[in-house]
């Protein structure tokens, strides 16, 4: 699969430029590939354009004697979101963002925010929390650079997940036999309250799934819901609460990095930190104008009662430690990981409906 992407790159070029990963950047000019597979309107993908991309070659530019060019390539141009760890590593791309739910082989316990569902809504408070236990493992960070030739720049934040629906789901038992869809580590969350679980193939499916009737309806957050257009096949969004999720990153090539100037390494690193508080805010700030955009196309939004929400945790009070065991049984730390979570969820302020136990 990689020498095909290889192959397939092959012909994406930028007069004068050299990718870092490759032959030596020519005096003091830095050219990167920065690739997504996701597509524009994917905020985190809009912000790359927006923001990172002219920001580091402004920063560069003001604070040393250097120079970026910045090859974008989005929409799985160069890579699709499952091959960008890989991607990263072999000097594919400089540059990436992706999710880690395209790792769950490679990179299981990183996928730990979403085994402690019903978490926080706050896009900003998520991040916080997830930063706290990034802090607290350092295996989190370094497993990249120890193992896969690259370093953890940014962690980037989704809006809430909740669902989009055919059906209206107002209590649990609306849930029974209906066919949602979902990333694949999320399914637990719908299957566990007696939906039937259907593994997506990611956004670009999740309209011809609901239009086919391959499934009934979708866990997902707003801003895919809205940008997908699955508004016009599903009437019905319920905020489950969820919550935010931060399983998303931007990772660079360890080898590009380390040919770079201490002065240009930090701009990288300070930049990355300031993208990912960036993209948090941007997404909490955003949500209640999606749920507006949803709801003027006809959907009715419906919010589930606490007790409702509850329940549904109840349903799920052994996910954590299941994942858990699963993870320590693979060698991970997988049990001290998710209490870390818990308790970090706690100390920002959050209270979880259900404290799950973890042994």
């Amino acid at each position: 699969m990689l020498q095909k992407i290889l192959s397939s790159a092959a012909g994406i070029a930028i007069a004068g430029a050299v990718s870092l990963a490759g032959l030596p950047a020519q005096a003091d000019t830095f050219s990167f590939k920065l690739a997504s597979g996701h597509p524009p309107g994917m905020q985190y993908v809009d912000l790359f354009a927006n923001y990172l991309a002219p920001e580091l070659k402004k920063r560069v530019a003001a604070r040393t004697e250097h120079k970026v060019n910045i090859l974008e390539a989005y929409s799985g141009a160069i890579i699709k979101n499952s091959e960008a760890l890989e991607a990263l590593q072999s000097g594919l791309v400089d540059i990436a963002g992706s999710c880690y739910c395209f790792e769950p082989s490679n990179l299981p316990l990183h996928n730990f925010p979403v085994y402690v569902p019903f978490g926080t809504s706050s896009p900003l408070q998520s991040l916080a929390i997830t930063r706290d236990v990034y802090a607290q493992t350092p295996e989190l960070s370094d497993v990249f650079e120890k193992k896969w030739n690259q370093r953890l720049l940014a962690l980037i934040v989704l809006d809430p997940y909740e669902i989009i629906s055919k059906n209206p789901i107002e209590k649990i038992a609306d849930l029974k036999g209906m066919r949602l869809g979902a990333a694949g580590p999320n399914l637990p969350w719908v299957a566990k309250a007696g939906a039937v679980p259907v593994q997506t193939q990611g956004a670009g499916s999740a309209y011809t799934n609901l239009q086919t009737g391959v499934v009934e309806g979708l866990v997902s957050y707003p801003s895919a819901i809205y940008n997908l257009k699955l508004t016009q096949l599903a009437k019905n969004y319920t905020k489950a609460g969820f919550g935010a999720v931060t399983w998303l990153y931007v990772h660079m090539n360890l080898d590009a990095y380390k040919k770079l100037p201490p002065e240009v390494q930090n701009i990288i690193d300070e930049l990355g930190r300031d993208f990912e508080f960036r993209q948090a805010l941007v997404t909490e700030d955003k949500y209640a104008e999606r749920l507006r955009l949803i709801a003027a196309d006809g959907v009715t939004v419906r919010d589930l009662s606490p007790e409702t929400k509850k329940e549904w945790a109840t349903l799920m009070a052994d996910l954590p430690n299941e994942k858990a065991k699963e993870l320590n049984d693979a060698g991970y730390p997988g049990s001290v990981v998710l209490n870390r979570m818990l308790d970090a969820a706690e100390a920002h302020g959050y209270q979880w409906p259900v404290r799950y136990k973890i042994n």
